[in-house]
């Protein structure tokens, strides 16, 4: 009797789909709320503003313009071509920035733009959600954007104001360097399940 009630609750429930949207949730709120709920984006965005903001941002401000401009082409390139993004590459950045805050070693600035515009563009192109489309998708990939360009801000304002003591700079890097496990979690178990 259990396990057909537990086979009937299985059938029952709905598909659960990584990028879907919020269900009640205009199509612009929604994708502003995307950012929010999708684990690699929320990581990509916390270790971007902290790799920048261990540099200094007015060091920086060429990489942080380079991300926004990379997030804009990104969303432009994933509303014009949707579901055709994996989000394996971005995972393997975010483990890459990870280990460079943990690092918290001087880059060159033409390494943090590189950096900014791989990372921007890959968050850009994964911000499509899978059921929507028309207007609605590109609602959703507008609200992205602006939620994107706020959220990096956030997170170099954070990593600044917490870069003036020795301690804080450690609990920085302590933040990276789990950001970085908590990436190759991810892909590995992502590429298990594809093996």
């Amino acid at each position: 009797m259990r396990s057909a009630l537990a086979a009937l609750l299985l059938l029952a429930a709905p598909a659960a789909l990584a990028h879907s949207p919020i269900k009640g949730l205009d199509s612009f709120y929604a994708g502003i709320l995307h950012p929010l709920v999708v684990p690699a984006h929320v990581m990509a965005v916390l270790v971007f503003g902290i790799l920048v903001g261990q540099q200094g941002v007015k060091q920086l401000q060429a990489a942080v313009m380079g991300f926004l401009a990379a997030v804009g082409i990104g969303i432009g390139i994933a509303g014009f071509y949707p579901g055709t993004w994996s989000e394996l590459p971005l995972l393997g950045v975010v483990a890459l920035v990870g280990l460079l805050v943990a690092l918290a070693k001087p880059l060159p600035v033409p390494l943090h733009l590189v950096i900014a515009v791989v990372l921007g563009g890959l968050l850009g192109m994964d911000s499509a959600q899978a059921e929507l489309a028309g207007r609605a998708m590109w609602a959703s990939l507008l609200g992205s954007g602006v939620a994107l360009y706020l959220l990096v801000l956030y997170a170099l304002v954070f990593a600044e104001y917490f870069s003036r003591h020795a301690w804080q700079r450690i609990g920085l890097r302590v933040i990276g360097s789990w950001v970085a496990a908590a990436a190759l979690l991810v892909l590995a178990l992502q590429l298990s399940k594809q093996a």
